[in-house]
């Protein structure tokens, strides 16, 4: 898949939102990534399949070691709406290892050009599954799965590569 990020250019500005005391608040890429490393996952949706069972739950068991490896953000952005990813946030990393963000109007996934029409699945339009390394909102490293499907360069492992 050709996205619309490149390496050494900035990360796209959107507006993403978090579930908060039972309240959506908006948060811009732009501040989310400024003056800070981050490892930032997209999945396709919160409670499929392979994001719930293989994908997020190695990122929850390798955030600690991102942390120390100097990653002050280890973030999920999922293209379901803010309530579904809070609940879902809650049932996989009770304890908060991982800052959940949704990008229910694609506005982030649109933005990057990682946006996957799944009509198979019957997910409709969903953001494709990557991996985004940032230094202060400026690309070091983009990973994309070429299916929603698969899980081979979007590994928590694969943060770690040189």
């Amino acid at each position: 898949m050709t996205t619309g990020v490149k390496l050494g250019q900035r990360a796209p500005l959107a507006m993403l939102a978090e579930l908060i005391d039972g309240e959506i608040k908006s948060v811009s890429t732009d501040s989310l990534f400024a003056g800070r490393r981050a490892v930032v996952i997209g999945v396709p949706g919160a409670y499929t399949p392979i994001c719930t069972k293989t994908h997020l739950p190695e990122f929850i068991a390798a955030a600690d070691e991102m942390r120390r490896a100097g990653f002050s953000l280890v973030a999920c952005i999922v293209t379901s709406d803010p309530f579904a990813t809070a609940h879902w946030a809650r049932e996989m990393d009770p304890a908060g290892k991982v800052r959940f963000l949704s990008d229910g109007n694609l506005d982030f996934a649109r933005a990057a050009n990682l946006v996957s029409l799944e009509r198979d699945l019957f997910l409709g339009e969903r953001s494709a599954r990557y991996l985004m390394v940032l230094e202060s909102a400026i690309v070091q490293r983009i990973t994309v799965e070429r299916s929603v499907l698969d899980v081979s360069c979007t590994r928590a492992k694969d943060v770690f590569l040189d």
